[in-house]
């Protein structure tokens, strides 16, 4: 295809598929980075740190990563309501959101960083995450680090939810893959000259993101975004309310989320060990490389799909999800044929350095195919804004993955633990493309357009 042709098919079209087509090619280049990125991270890791450090490492982060998903929703609610006020063109509302949010995110969690550091050293990790009690000094180091970056990290990444609001998805993907790559680059640079420890791996993974975002927050925010800049004087407590009644919603389908993905690991680490941690994150990242191709095509969706409900232009939305229905059916195809491959997959990216089970990356494959479609429904019932089904249907997960995961765990392992997850993963495909098709085709009352 020649530049001309190419160039007729990104502007083909209403200006706001243009916007999503600019996003998916810009995301994809640089996913494209992020994915090698990420490939690169493990097997450097694993040349830095042992296989069992590394699972403990995986199992600490993602436990403490469930305070990414403690912001009340507040963020996700901005994305929607600041999405909103840009296509009425009310700058002022906007900048009004965003200050406040700042404002929220500030008083939520420089508390909580100082309460974390005072409490932590009183805790037995070890006996949390069950590892080795020799670890006990580098895992509290660790927790501590963690909480600091982290609750800085929930702070400016309120700008990432600005950027979504404006349509600049692939923008903010950019920052995430500079964050990466400089991690790599310091994990690099240790291997040569710093020993193995758990907190210094905690400092390279977890410095470098929040400093780009900061640092971004600093640029566009004098530049391109200028108009919607945060501001004390626009601080206005008023729209807490309207950010809260539709951020605890988001809040709750994020607890579900803590309690349904962000627990894997230390369920599988209750069930066969932190060495079944590291098999089953291996084996994720090798699917995961479809989830975020995938995810590349969706998220430019959400604020597209709020930016389409608002003018109400549903014959546009009922065209972008019958694309998107036909994109996953090729996502089914591919995904089969990396499960066949994954042996030699997994013998060229890490050598003989871990061996992956076979039944685990059928079990992760399957669990990625229903994950996926259970997105595309979510991520378009998101940027509409009717969440109160979700609030309700995902307390099946809430629930019922932790008991049911144990349960299965106790007879399969790891592979116990992820068909948990893609049992309640159907439960929700059910309910929510059932939502999704009622709302496009206008037939969405009740509890299904709230």
């Amino acid at each position: 295809m020649n530049i001309q042709k190419l160039k007729y098919k990104l502007y083909k079209g209403e200006r706001r598929t243009q916007t999503i087509k600019k996003n998916i090619l810009g995301s994809f280049a640089v996913k494209g980075v992020s994915i090698l990125v990420s490939l690169a991270l493990i097997p450097l890791t694993l040349g830095y740190v042992s296989s069992e450090i590394y699972g403990i490492w995986l199992i600490i982060s993602s436990i403490l990563h469930w305070l990414v998903y403690m912001d009340v929703g507040f963020t996700l609610g901005l994305k929607n309501r600041l999405a909103e006020a840009l296509a009425k063109q009310d700058y002022e509302k906007g900048r009004s959101l965003v200050s406040t949010t700042y404002y929220i995110m500030t008083i939520i969690f420089v508390p909580t960083a100082i309460v974390s550091l005072v409490v932590s050293p009183y805790i037995d990790w070890c006996s949390i995450f069950n590892v080795n009690q020799i670890y006990q000094e580098d895992v509290l180091k660790t927790v501590q680090l963690l909480f600091i970056f982290l609750s800085i990290q929930m702070i400016v990444n309120v700008f990432v939810a600005v950027v979504a609001a404006f349509q600049k998805v692939a923008l903010s993907s950019l920052f995430n893959v500079i964050g990466q790559a400089c991690a790599l680059v310091i994990i690099f640079l240790m291997t040569k000259f710093v020993p193995p420890s758990l907190s210094n791996l905690a400092f390279a993974y977890s410095l470098m993101p929040v400093l780009v975002v900061a640092a971004a927050s600093l640029i566009f925010f004098n530049g391109r975004f200028k108009k919607v800049a945060p501001s004390i004087h626009a601080i206005d407590t008023r729209y807490i309310k309207d950010l809260w009644n539709l951020g605890a919603k988001f809040f709750i389908i994020q607890v579900q989320i803590i309690v349904l993905y962000q627990a894997t690991n230390i369920l599988i680490s209750h069930t066969e060990g932190p060495v079944a941690v590291t098999q089953y994150n291996i084996a994720y990242k090798i699917f995961n490389v479809l989830v975020m191709c995938y995810t590349i095509i969706l998220n430019p969706l959400w604020p597209a799909f709020t930016d389409a409900y608002t003018k109400k232009d549903f014959t546009w939305m009922r065209r972008i999800y019958h694309k998107m229905t036909r994109i996953f059916y090729c996502l089914c195809l591919i995904t089969i044929v990396v499960t066949l491959l994954s042996p030699i997959l997994y013998k060229i990216w890490i050598g003989d350095k871990v061996e992956i089970p076979f039944t685990l990356t059928t079990a992760i494959a399957i669990y990625t195919l229903i994950y996926c479609w259970d997105s595309l429904q979510v991520l378009l019932i998101n940027g509409i804004g009717t969440v109160k089904l979700q609030t309700y249907v995902v307390m099946i997960g809430l629930i019922l993955h932790i008991p049911l995961s144990l349960l299965l765990g106790k007879f399969l392992g790891a592979v116990g633990v992820v068909t948990s997850m893609s049992i309640i993963n159907i439960i929700y495909c059910i309910f929510f493309t059932t939502q999704i098709r009622k709302l496009l085709s206008r037939k969405a009352s009740g509890i299904w357009i709230q």
